[in-house]
């Protein structure tokens, strides 16, 4: 008897933890939680999560809004949101959620993440292979921050501005 309820104090000490270093999903804490107790201590372990949700000390609404809120600052789009979503265990909803309630404009935050990124506009002296070129590279860097295409083309046509 008293080797489950010291399980299960260490359950809630490991998962509270890794709660005052950051905000965690309830998939990340349970992943890390039995990767270092074992699984012996899963039950437990779920129980502390269930504990922990009910205190408002873990929620998952909380973690990916920071999550969203810290990948937009740094200037990636809602494809790697989604992913990032996917791996630490968020729903769709729960992203829709957040991303309802952050409301980013995608071509704003594409545009800063591009000007940022090539702070010179594209150089007029150049051929049109040239800047072809220089259009595809700066759609390549948009589309690895996973900025969906009509954003991409957007942002790109605008910052562009030749006039054939």
């Amino acid at each position: 008897m008293q080797e489950g309820s010291t399980t299960k104090l260490s359950a809630r000490a490991v998962l509270m933890d890794y709660l005052a270093r950051r905000e965690h999903s309830q998939h990340e804490l349970r992943t890390k939680a039995l990767r270092r107790l074992g699984a012996q201590a899963e039950v437990d372990i779920e129980e502390a999560l269930v504990a922990l949700a009910d205190e408002g000390l873990q929620s998952d609404e909380r973690f990916i809004e920071g999550l969203c809120r810290h990948r937009i600052n740094k200037g990636y789009g809602p494809n790697t949101l989604q992913q990032l979503a996917r791996e630490k265990g968020i729903t769709k909803e729960g992203l829709s959620d957040a991303l309802e309630a952050l409301a980013p404009d995608w071509f704003d935050c594409a545009q800063e993440t591009l000007n940022k990124k090539f702070a010179k506009p594209i150089d007029a002296s150049l051929d049109y292979a040239g800047r072809r070129k220089e259009l595809q590279k700066r759609m390549r860097f948009l589309s690895y921050r996973g900025y969906p295409t009509s954003v991409i083309s957007a942002v790109v046509a605008a910052d562009d501005g030749y006039d054939d």
